[in-house]
């Protein structure tokens, strides 16, 4: 990939997060990275192939994030609070999860972006849903995996959003103390 395509994919990806998808302009773009708008439309044709672009990257960082969580020969709790940090970071950082940004602006995406977003947040489902049946001793709780993974997901997607108009975390504290409220002491 060429270092110009990257940093506008950087640039872009930052600029969603922190003000939506709709929000950004290829001119912006163009100005920040010091480059014509006729040099975005070149790596991306229309906004719907940056938007791909973004959503794929975003969703292979973070399944390479969940994968490392994997890796590592931790309790539940600790896999949970490693999931968890993921969204800390992202909130430190004065910005929203990219995925949940654009789920916001889900009317304006096409097909093919509509189901990569759906793609980040069934991978992220999953992957909690399996965490916690393959660590079912250590719940607190008898509730459908899924559905719990699905109410673990929405909460913290929204603790971002809501925490981020405060520009702090209780949101995101409150949902860590719930979490470890289901695992058994």
């Amino acid at each position: 990939m060429s270092e110009k395509r990257n940093k506008l994919e950087q640039i872009a990806a930052d600029s969603v997060q922190r003000s939506g998808f709709h929000n950004l302009s290829f001119r912006t773009l163009a100005n920040e990275v010091g480059v014509k708008s006729s040099s975005v439309h070149y790596y991306f044709p229309e906004k719907a192939h940056l938007a791909t672009a973004l959503l794929e990257n975003y969703i292979a960082a973070f399944t390479a994030q969940l994968d490392d969580i994997d890796s590592r020969n931790l309790s539940l709790t600790k896999k949970l609070d490693a999931f968890i940090k993921i969204f800390e970071k992202v909130i430190k950082e004065d910005k929203l999860c990219l995925c949940g940004m654009m789920a916001a602006e889900v009317s304006t995406l096409n097909k093919q972006n509509r189901i990569l977003l759906s793609s980040y947040f069934s991978r992220a489902e999953k992957w909690i849903s399996q965490l916690l049946i393959n660590h079912e001793v250590e719940l607190n709780i008898d509730i459908d995996p899924q559905v719990l993974s699905k109410t673990i997901m929405s909460g913290l997607e929204g603790a971002i959003l809501i925490d981020r108009v405060d520009r702090g975390m209780e949101r995101l504290k409150a949902q860590r103390i719930l979490i470890n409220k289901l695992l058994k002491k």
